[in-house]
């Protein structure tokens, strides 16, 4: 069985972290459009997660940083930041279906590292926070390097989706996917606050669009030049590969300057 639900969301850790720091109604249109992805997950009835979210230094540093790492832990603890001020505790994971996937990611030659202690930070909590807050589905992880070069091309995350697409269409097992991350931000930067909502807007529609050859065709250099977080939309990307024969809805993008990022929303049906 293929994938029953798939979305794409920003994980920015404000939205949690820091609730009164933007306008109020731009936050509650954001989590109304969460509380619309979580009725829609729900009603497919899905037995596992599959989130792909971004390494933020939290299960990998400059020694040692595979491109693509999938969890095979029983359980995952997070978030490992306390002051994302979501409650910390455990989620119960799915390693033999994580197996499977990572057996069908060799067959297909993409040789993804995998992990049996990963954590879990902002990029996968905030979304599981809205769609599943009780933790009461198993999930399975998968962590793009995101963070230092040389990081995988949008052309190897988008081949890493339709991978995944292969894989979950001879599962019997009901799966929704989420990608987390992005949109445009500079952490850590000198021009950190900076948002390109130009570039944001753009992104979506060449997503919504299925412009497969331009959305896969961004450099590092062109991500970097809209800030170092950009990277992240490596997830959107992977995802467009395993969602690639459904239709692409978006339903809600700003710019929030109090989260530093611009956030967005995407359902696919």
């Amino acid at each position: 069985m293929p994938m029953v639900f798939a979305c794409s969301v920003s994980h920015t850790p404000g939205i949690r972290a820091w609730p009164d720091a933007p306008d109020t109604e731009i936050k509650e249109q954001l989590y109304k459009g969460y509380s619309v992805l979580r009725k829609k997950m729900l009603a497919t009835e899905p037995e596992t997660l599959l989130i792909i979210s971004s390494e933020h230094f939290t299960n990998f540093f400059l020694d040692c940083m595979p491109a693509f790492t999938i969890g095979q832990a029983k359980e995952y603890f997070g978030p490992v930041e306390p002051w994302v001020k979501i409650k910390q505790g455990t989620s119960i994971g799915d390693p033999s279906l994580s197996k499977r996937l990572l057996g069908a990611c060799y067959k297909d030659g993409i040789e993804l590292a995998y992990s049996h202690e990963m954590k879990l930070d902002h990029g996968t909590m905030i979304p599981l926070s809205f769609l599943d807050p009780k933790r009461e589905l198993p999930i399975i992880p998968l962590i793009i390097n995101t963070m230092t070069y040389p990081m995988p091309t949008q052309k190897r995350c988008y081949e890493l989706g339709k991978t995944l697409y292969k894989a979950l269409k001879s599962e019997k097992k009901r799966v929704a996917v989420i990608a987390a991350g992005g949109l445009s931000h500079a952490p850590g930067e000198h021009t950190h606050g900076k948002i390109d909502a130009q570039f944001d807007r753009e992104f979506i529609r060449l997503i919504v669009e299925k412009d497969v050859d331009t959305f896969t065709s961004f450099t590092d250099e062109e991500l970097e030049s809209r800030g170092l977080g950009t990277h992240e939309i490596r997830t959107w990307v992977t995802l467009a590969g395993v969602a690639k024969d459904l239709k692409a809805t978006p339903l809600f993008y700003e710019p929030i300057p109090a989260w530093a990022t611009g956030c967005g929303l995407l359902c696919y049906d």
